[in-house]
């Protein structure tokens, strides 16, 4: 087990699904600003909308990542969050991670890119079964085989950073050619490969995944609702950033 995960027992936990996706979103970038002032322990958090999206990284380019008239012909909100990484398509089938922790809690998680693959590295120990060997590939993918089924990305603060996951289980993976772009950045063992030769979904139901992340964190299934959500800031942060349209197409 690693040292820091040991520090950081026990992690507090919060499965919880706002009413849109942008409220998703906004929430995170909440519960990151409550834990760098000091209002927040480490936190672990889950969360599935119930439609489709497509969720840009904090750079992404909507021209360069979308299929822009595809989704504005099926009714696909496009919106951005504010860790990097790629392009995604998330909705029922997509069970989303955060993970906010502080800094210091281990040499690794001071380095930027060493802090996201040690995050990435404890889920895909606990997720891995006989016959299921998920593996840690590139700045922080999950993958069966040479296929992936998570990517992630990060958001630093001075003192705390957060991890996104997006963990495809159950996504009809034939939608994301039609929403998505290649994307304008692969990593080497794509070899260039579509969408729908690379992606995969992870053959677990959705309790067994929650089971894993609640162990690769050590969450205390003691108090599993003792973090309540900050309204008021998800409030603001929805107005300011993550339902604004202005700067959800900046670029």
């Amino acid at each position: 087990m690693d040292h820091w995960t040991e520090a950081l027992a026990p992690t507090h936990f919060l499965d919880w699904t706002c009413a849109t996706p942008a409220e998703d979103l906004a929430l995170d970038e909440a519960l990151l600003e409550e834990a760098e002032a000091g209002r927040l322990p480490p936190i672990v958090r889950v969360w599935e909308p119930k439609v489709l999206n497509v969720v840009l990284g904090a750079s992404g380019r909507v021209d360069l990542e979308t299929n822009l008239e595809a989704c504005k012909a099926d009714g696909i909100g496009i919106l951005r969050r504010s860790s990097g990484g790629g392009t995604v398509l998330i909705g029922p089938g997509t069970l989303n991670l955060t993970v906010i922790v502080p800094i210091e809690i281990s040499r690794a998680m001071r380095a930027v890119d060493e802090g996201q693959k040690e995050t990435l590295g404890l889920l895909a120990r606990a997720l891995r079964r006989p016959g299921l060997d998920v593996e840690l590939r590139g700045s922080g993918d999950l993958t069966l085989g040479d296929r992936k089924f998570s990517g992630s990305a990060q958001r630093r603060m001075k003192r705390f950073v957060l991890i996104h996951a997006t963990i495809l289980y159950r996504l009809d993976l034939g939608l994301i050619a039609g929403y998505l772009k290649q994307p304008s950045r692969q990593p080497d063992y794509r070899l260039g490969r579509s969408h729908a030769e690379f992606l995969t979904n992870v053959p677990l139901g959705r309790d067994e995944i929650l089971s894993s992340i609640r162990q690769a964190w050590l969450v205390d299934s003691r108090c599993p609702g003792s973090v309540r959500p900050p309204v008021e800031v998800v409030d603001r942060l929805v107005r300011e950033k993550f339902g604004d349209p202005n700067w959800i197409c900046r670029f």
